[in-house]
């Protein structure tokens, strides 16, 4: 009977680790999709283009950082992934030294007149907008 006792201890043990595991997964997995995001940008190894996918609440913001040099061309296509209830999300794009180069758009094509790091903050006025955001640097 103390085998049998120990046996489903265990057992009960590594079902309450593996539920414990799979909810701080999906957990982690929710929040990363939610508004309120601020990151980094990143371009594959080799390549001058970037694309991050988001989901913004109405009234939130999603901010997106990086870095590039005075001179270089960026191109920022911003989609909306039109759903039933679904609103339309643009983009504010705001120079190192605070100047908003670009205000309430979804597409632009400009040369970058300072060297740092670029913020593009992504909003949605009147409904909740799900997005790809596509960045390229010459």
């Amino acid at each position: 009977m103390t085998a049998f006792l120990t046996t489903t201890r265990k057992a009960a043990f590594a079902m309450a680790a593996i539920g414990a595991a799979f909810f701080t997964v999906t957990a982690g997995a929710g929040a990363a999709n939610a508004s309120g995001v601020y990151a980094e940008i990143k371009f594959a190894p080799y390549t001058d283009h970037g694309t991050v996918d988001g989901y913004i609440n109405r009234g939130y913001s999603d901010t997106w950082t990086l870095d590039a040099r005075a001179g270089q061309q960026m191109t920022t296509d911003l989609i909306s992934h039109m759903t039933s209830a679904s609103g339309t999300a643009v983009y504010t794009l705001t120079a190192p030294d605070g100047w908003q180069m670009v205000t309430n758009t979804t597409w632009s094509q400009l040369w970058l007149p300072s060297t740092g790091t670029y913020r593009l903050t992504l909003t949605s006025a009147e409904h909740d907008a799900s997005y790809t955001m596509n960045v390229k640097i010459d």
